[in-house]
């Protein structure tokens, strides 16, 4: 179960951080090779239910994500599965002397024959992290 983490401290308060990172529907904006609409009804909490469009890896897949953690304005937890894998992406926030400081962490669950495969994928999610850590962090404000 490979988990890719980064960290970065951004200018904005941790509720706008927390607001704008949690909810999907700005996935676009820091993830240019995605979009996500809400499916379910707001308000976002634990439930909620995001539909994303994505290319990895050049393939598009189109994944729902479940809220399942909601810990307004600290932490969120949303989660993907298909039948190859499982994805969590957890937002973790805090506070610090700069500013809020954003850890972004996505683990992937593979399943079946994928648990071999994903071995070799290792360096596309790796790649995918930094590129959206960096998008974030300047949708954010860099400190």
């Amino acid at each position: 179960m490979p988990t890719y983490s980064r960290t970065i401290t951004v200018k904005g308060d941790i509720e706008s951080a927390f607001n704008f990172t949690a909810d999907f529907r700005n996935l676009e904006k820091w993830d240019t090779a995605s979009t996500a609409e809400l499916v379910t009804n707001e308000p976002i909490r634990e439930g909620t239910v995001f539909r994303a469009t994505t290319d990895f890896n050049n393939k598009v897949r189109v994944l729902d994500y479940e809220v399942i953690e909601w810990g307004a304005p600290l932490r969120a937890s949303l989660q993907a599965e298909t039948k190859n894998f499982k994805l969590i992406d957890t937002i973790f926030l805090s506070a610090n002397s700069r500013g809020t400081e954003l850890t972004y962490s996505v683990e992937v669950k593979y399943k079946g024959v994928f648990i071999i495969v994903g071995l070799f994928i290792g360096p596309v999610w790796t790649k995918l992290m930094n590129t959206q850590i960096k998008n974030l962090e300047e949708v954010l404000g860099p400190v």
